[in-house]
């Protein structure tokens, strides 16, 4: 018999890529690459009852000052 695991929502760190049109779920303002400073943001596949639902996108500070809602990132 499988065994099935309940997806849960989970997040990771990624440098922001050129052209990137993320809006930060926190802050609200845009996820901007950026040349010389090599910028990271948090991405997270958020579940709903199981069932992938959406994806969230953070700037890494903001995720970190915002309490990780959905927990330590991934590197």
């Amino acid at each position: 018999m499988a065994t099935t695991q309940k997806l849960t929502s989970r997040a990771v760190v990624r440098t922001v890529e050129p052209g990137s049109s993320a809006i930060c779920v926190v802050c609200g303002t845009p996820v901007k690459f950026a040349a010389r400073t090599q910028q990271k943001q948090v991405i997270a596949n958020v579940y709903v009852d199981g069932r992938w639902d959406r994806v969230e996108h953070f700037h890494f500070d903001c995720y970190e000052g915002g309490d990780k809602p959905y927990g330590e990132p991934s590197q």
